[in-house]
């Protein structure tokens, strides 16, 4: 049956199930507007609510740069310190000059980052030497992947996350050609990523093994390469921290947040309310007040965050039970209730247990780009389960752990030794 469907993948080249991809989605994001249009502060395009319409606050953020030049919700707000700007940007790009019909700007600017990720995603697959029809297996698991789809029509960072991580693990892994030619945009992508999610900050140095572990290039350029990867992800990043240390009074690298997504994950990993406020007041003495939906000041999440080192010392013991429940909630978030957390795991456990069946067969001939990969995407979800896993954010590494399935995967299809092992 497998080898039947890779026949009728033969049948089509590659470019016509990108296309076709591409396609669904634009469908499917017009569809929504004109049938669904929910939740509503995603969608709506004419009347009254167009300026409630954009999910975190994004397009709010463009319009007003547009209006006033300010980086808030609204003109004269308080400064926004925990939404980084590239997908402002990308708002700004696509949608927020047209106000009442932002939306289908929006869809046509969110296909086209579809459209570049599929394309990565193809280079990518065609450098780690996956065969031809394993590639178009993938671009159909990649293209056609329901929460794929579905994230396009959000205005939240995810999708351009995806499309900045494939390129971030295509530029790294091609240093090894040509080290200087590739560290240089390599960095600078690992920059623009941490300006769309602060788990992109640290790249550089997860980027650092796999270039200095590169023995077919001299040490003097393995050294060179790491250091422009450093320097140009370090040169992207730095307006953005110098612009925040200017409006908060405070080093903050991209966003601040750590604390108060500490203890908003104890409660919804455990259990319980909220605790922040009750634990801003006992410190400080001071009333607790949220800046807006989801983030304090900077200098009340730095309060929290004390508290949080100090409880990660006193209790170390939760650490791992944090983690181990955080991973669970990562690919089975309930933030949207019961029927959201199935419908995730449903989507999500088969794949899990494929790549790690994969894995295991494969484990004693796994390539260097393989083992990069899975401690990659073994970094993403422990980064968000140690804080909180309170979101559809396993969406933006489902190109990675798709592609890494199939590369694992591929052999098997080609040896019949293999098979048998």
């Amino acid at each position: 049956m497998f080898a039947r469907l890779l026949d009728i993948l033969d049948r089509f080249p590659t470019g016509r199930i990108i296309g076709a991809a591409v396609l669904l989605r634009l469908v499917f994001g017009l569809f929504w507007m004109l049938a669904v249009n929910a939740p509503p502060e995603n969608v709506p395009i004419a009347g009254d609510s167009w300026h409630d319409a954009g999910a975190d606050g994004y397009l709010q953020i463009a319009r007003t740069l547009l209006v006033s030049g300010e980086y808030a919700f609204e003109p004269g707000g308080v400064p926004v310190h925990n939404r980084p700007p590239v997908q402002v940007l990308l708002m700004l790009i696509f949608g927020a000059w047209l106000p009442a019909h932002w939306y289908i700007v929006w869809m046509f600017g969110s296909a086209l980052l579809s459209l570049l990720m599929l394309l990565v995603v193809r280079r990518l697959a065609d450098d780690m030497d996956i065969s031809p029809r394993m590639q178009k297996l993938l671009l159909v698991l990649v293209g056609f992947h329901p929460y794929l789809i579905f994230i396009t029509k959000t205005t939240t960072f995810i999708n351009a996350a995806a499309l900045l991580l494939v390129l971030v693990v295509w530029l790294g892994f091609r240093i090894s050609r040509k080290p200087i030619h590739y560290a240089i945009p390599a960095g600078l992508a690992m920059g623009a990523g941490a300006l769309t999610h602060g788990t992109f900050l640290l790249m550089p140095l997860l980027a650092a093994p796999y270039i200095l572990s590169r023995r077919n290039v001299r040490v003097g350029k393995r050294l060179a390469a790491l250091t422009m990867v450093i320097i140009c992800a370090a040169a992207v990043v730095a307006p953005w921290t110098l612009r925040n240390y200017y409006t908060f009074d405070r080093v903050i690298p991209v966003v601040t947040g750590n604390g108060y997504h500490y203890w908003k994950g104890e409660a919804v990993y455990f259990g319980g309310d909220y605790p922040m406020a009750d634990l801003y007041v006992e410190a400080t003495g001071r009333p607790f007040e949220e800046k807006y939906y989801g983030a304090v000041y900077p200098e009340a999440d730095a309060v929290l965050w004390n508290l949080a080192r100090e409880d990660m010392l006193n209790r170390p013991h939760f650490i791992p039970m944090r983690l181990l429940i955080g991973s669970g909630a990562f690919f089975a978030p309930w933030d949207g209730g019961p029927k959201k957390a199935v419908a995730s795991a449903i989507l999500n456990v088969p794949l899990l247990l494929f790549l790690l069946y994969f894995l295991f067969r494969r484990r004693r001939s796994l390539n260097t780009e393989q083992i990069t990969l899975m401690l990659l995407l073994l970094y993403i979800v422990e980064a968000f389960a140690f804080f909180v896993s309170w979101g559809s954010y396993f969406t933006m590494i489902l190109p990675l752990m798709l592609l890494l399935t199939v590369s694992l995967a591929d052999p098997l299809t080609r040896n019949p030794a293999m098979k048998q092992e």
